[in-house]
């Protein structure tokens, strides 16, 4: 039988997302940072600097740069849009004064201002907006895959905007559930942002064999989320699960300093 006690405890204390590189064909493109933050409130505008790298010996880049939106699935993905697709878009608040297509020689490098204005008639309750920026290389070169075979390369980078508001931050995670799925012997635990802002943190995992008196503290799992994301992640006990009955509690720890959610999970593993 699951049992499951949820506690809130009181304490005294991208394939787009990454910078890379591309050595095929010695075709390289890397644009930092990977994240952009804007802190403006509505009515107002602000500018932040992204820094586009022609990391090529050979190569010229014809470069485009676009906007899109993104969000996370449940399982934590990154899931991407069209630009204006979502509610809590920002990709019609950005403009690129310098234009959005310019090459780069092999070697050069260029720092691009991505100006934000926001709209007067935005609710300092919508206090999060998100968008995406890629960076476009628009003249593939020939190069061969992995086989040999001849291959036509373009490469594509990009980085994640968000905007909020000045309104007083909430973090406020809710442990909603959590279950032992005996197929895949991972701990599944459910939980919402409830609060106003992103937020990030890790799980911290502690297993207890009651059977055997053994207990393990599992590697922290790292997780993401924004305002509104009801999320599942998937705790791997691996080599540590013997069979026996177990309790399972796992501690959400998100950087704040005086409360952490947690939950205990009790299950049986044959």
């Amino acid at each position: 039988m699951k049992v499951i006690n949820s506690i809130t405890i009181a304490v005294f204390t991208l394939l787009l997302i990454k910078s890379t590189e591309i050595a095929s064909a010695q075709v390289g493109l890397s644009v930092s940072p990977p994240r952009v933050y804007y802190s403006i409130a509505a009515g107002e505008s602000g500018v932040q600097r992204v820094l586009i790298n022609n990391i090529s010996k050979e190569h010229p880049l014809d470069l485009a740069i676009t906007l899109g939106d993104w969000e996370y699935d449940e399982y934590g993905n990154n899931v991407m849009f069209p630009p204006d697709s979502l509610e809590n878009s920002c990709a019609s608040w950005l403009t690129l004064p310098e234009g959005t297509y310019f090459t780069l020689q092999p070697g050069e490098r260029r720092e691009v201002e991505v100006m934000m204005n926001v709209p007067n008639n935005v609710s300092s309750g919508d206090n999060v907006q998100t968008a995406m920026l890629y960076v476009t290389q628009m003249n593939p070169v020939d190069g061969v895959d992995a086989q040999g075979a001849a291959i036509r390369i373009n490469v594509r980078q990009g980085i994640k905007i968000y905007r909020r508001g000045l309104v007083a931050n909430r973090r406020v995670l809710e442990i909603t559930d959590m279950t032992f799925n005996r197929e895949s012997k991972n701990i599944v635990l459910a939980f919402n942002n409830n609060g106003n802002i992103w937020t990030d943190g890790v799980i911290q995992t502690t297993i207890f064999n009651r059977t055997t008196g053994k207990e393990v503290a599992l590697n922290d799992t790292p997780f993401f989320t924004m305002p509104g994301n009801s999320r599942k992640v998937m705790i791997a006990p691996g080599d540590a699960l013997d069979k026996g009955d177990y309790i399972a509690t796992v501690i959400l720890d998100y950087g704040d300093e005086t409360i952490l959610e947690a939950a205990e999970l009790e299950f049986r593993h044959e």
